[in-house]
C-alpha cells in the first residue's frame, strides 16, 4: 500500500490490479467524480487515468504487475474526451466506432458511467467478437449498469443475454452480427427497460466491406450518437460514408482523437486474451450428453435426416471409393462420415456431386472433435459455450464439455456449431471453414456453386 498526493494539473496512470481509495480530495476517473473515502478498482492489465479536481491524497494497493506513474498531459486525451461527451445526449443508443486499440472500450465505460451518474439504467453491448470483455470470444453480449453504480472496465459486469456468432472473425459473419446487436438492443430497451444503450464495436474499419458493415449496423440501430475515435486516417472512409448517408438529419457524429500513448496489442496478445476467455467460460469442465434428434445442431444437419439403407450405403461407398461408417439423407443432399484408416491424416470436408444429381457431404473421421459450440434457448440466446468432444452416430448422441457452473440444461433448445477448434487446454488450434460451407448448402438445399 502506498499513499500518493497529486495536485491539479497533474495526471496519474494506474495499471491494475489495483485498489484505489480517495483519502482526501476529489478525483475524476472515467466519467465519475470520486470524493473522500470513495473507492474504485482497476483490473489486471487495464489502465485508468486519474485526474485530480483539487489537491488529493490517494491510497493505492497494487497487485502483482500493477503499477502507478505520473502521466504527461500530451500522452492522454482525458480533457478532450470529457468535453465532447459532456455535450452528447445520454438517452438513446450510442455506437462507438474506431480501429483496434484506440480506446473504444474505455469510451464505452465512460459514457455508461456518465449515464448511470445521471440516474439512467444503462444497457451495454460488447460486439467485439475477438476481444470481447463482457462475455466469451465469438459472442455478442449485453449487460446492465444500474443507476448510481460505476465501473472501470466491462469485465466488472455480468451479461444478461448473449448471442453466439461462431467465430472471432467478424468479416465472415458481419450480417449476423448486425442482427444480433439489434436483437440485444431491443431486449435491453424493451425487457430490461434501459433508457441508454452504449455499444462497443470491433476494430474492423478500413476496408470497403468493413465500411459497408458499419453502415448497416448504424442503419439497423438508428443511434442518437455515433462516437468515432480516430488514429491517423484509419476511419476517414467511414466518416465520409456516414456523412454522405445522413446529409440532412444525421445522428450526432462525434470525432475524437485516440490517446497518443495507447498500446497496440500484438496478434499474440489478442490470441492469449481469447484463450483466457475460452478457459474462463469452459472451466471447471464437465461433460454432458445430448440427443441430437431432440436437441439438433441448427446449422449442421447431422442426425436430422433418414439413415441410408444398406444398398444405398454400398452404392455411396463405391462412388466415393472411401469407407464410410454413417450416411443419412437430408433434404436436398446426403451427409456421410468416413471411417478412420490407420496412418491417414484428417482431411477437410468434401462436397461431391453425385452422378444422378444432388450432393454428398463427406466428413472426415473426428471432424467434430474440439469444435466450439453454442448451447442456445428457443429464442436463439446463448445459454453456455461448449467444446464438442464426440458424436456417437449409432444413437445420435453428442458429448459436449461445458463449465460445471452451467446448470440450465433443461433450457437447451438446440446447438449451434462454431468455426473454431480448441484443444483440451482451450487453445485455438484451427479455424475451420466447412461449417460455413454446410450452412450455405443448407440455405440452397442442393443448389450449385457451394464454395
Amino acid at each position: 500500500m502506498q499513499k500518493i498526493r497529486i495536485e491539479p494539473g497533474k495526471l496519474l496512470r494506474v495499471e491494475g490490479p489495483a485498489a484505489v481509495r480517495v483519502v482526501d480530495g476529489e478525483v475524476y476517473v472515467l466519467g465519475v467524480t470520486y470524493g473522500a473515502d470513495s473507492k474504485f478498482t482497476v483490473l489486471r492489465a487495464r489502465k485508468v487515468i486519474v485526474k485530480p479536481l483539487r489537491a488529493s491524497i490517494l491510497e493505492i494497493t497494487l497487485g502483482p504487475d500493477g503499477s502507478v506513474e505520473e502521466a504527461r498531459s500530451d500522452e492522454e486525451v482525458i480533457d478532450v474526451w470529457e468535453d465532447a461527451t459532456s455535450r452528447i445526449e445520454l438517452q438513446g443508443i450510442t455506437v462507438i466506432l474506431g480501429a483496434m486499440d484506440v480506446g473504444k472500450t474505455t469510451m464505452t465505460v465512460m459514457i455508461a458511467n456518465k449515464a448511470s451518474r445521471a440516474g439512467h439504467r444503462v444497457g451495454i453491448i460488447d460486439a467485439d467478437l475477438g476481444q470481447n470483455d463482457l462475455g466469451p470470444p465469438a459472442t455478442v453480449d449485453a449487460a446492465v449498469l444500474e443507476p448510481g453504480t460505476y465501473i472501470t472496465h466491462l469485465r466488472m459486469l455480468r451479461p444478461v443475454k448473449a448471442m453466439f456468432l461462431k467465430t472471432t472473425s467478424v468479416e465472415r459473419v458481419w450480417p449476423e452480427v448486425v442482427d444480433a446487436v439489434r436483437k440485444l438492443a431491443d431486449y435491453l430497451m424493451n425487457v430490461e427497460n434501459t433508457r441508454t444503450v452504449v455499444i462497443n464495436t470491433d476494430g474492423w474499419i478500413s476496408t470497403d466491406k468493413a465500411v459497408e458493415y458499419k453502415l448497416k449496423l448504424v442503419e439497423s440501430l438508428q443511434p442518437r450518437n455515433i462516437v468515432i475515435i480516430k488514429r491517423g486516417e484509419e476511419v476517414d472512409q467511414l466518416v465520409k460514408a456516414l456523412r454522405e448517408k445522413y446529409p440532412n438529419n444525421p445522428p450526432s457524429i462525434v470525432e475524437l482523437p485516440a490517446p497518443p500513448a495507447a498500446r497496440i496489442r500484438t496478434k499474440e496478445d489478442r490470441r492469449i486474451h481469447r484463450e483466457m476467455g475460452y478457459g474462463k467460460y469452459l472451466t471447471p469442465p464437465r461433460d454432458i450428453t445430448l440427443d441430437l434428434r431432440r436437441t439438433p445442431i441448427v446449422n449442421f444437419p447431422i442426425c436430422t435426416g433418414m439413415p441410408a439403407n444398406q444398398d444405398l450405403l454400398n452404392l455411396i461407398r463405391r462412388f466415393i471409393k472411401h469407407p464410410i461408417t454413417y450416411c443419412e439423407l437430408v433434404e436436398g443432399f446426403m451427409i456421410a462420415v468416413s471411417s478412420h484408416q490407420p496412418g491417414q491424416d484428417r482431411k477437410d470436408v468434401e462436397i461431391l456431386n453425385l452422378p444422378g444429381g444432388g450432393k454428398i457431404v463427406l466428413l472426415p473421421p473426428g471432424w467434430e472433435r474440439g469444435l466450439l459450440v453454442g448451447l442456445e434457448d428457443r429464442d436463439n440466446f446463448l445459454l453456455a459455450l461448449g467444446r464438442v468432444k464426440k458424436i456417437y452416430y449409432n444413437n445420435c448422441k453428442i458429448v459436449v464439455t461445458v463449465s460445471r457452473n452451467f446448470t440450465e440444461i433443461s433450457k437447451i433448445d438446440h446447438l449451434r456449431l462454431g468455426m473454431i477448434r480448441l484443444n483440451e487446454q482451450y487453445e485455438e488450434v484451427e479455424k475451420v471453414n466447412y461449417v460455413g460451407r454446410i450452412e450455405a448448402l443448407l440455405k440452397r438445399r442442393g443448389g450449385e456453386n457451394v464454395q
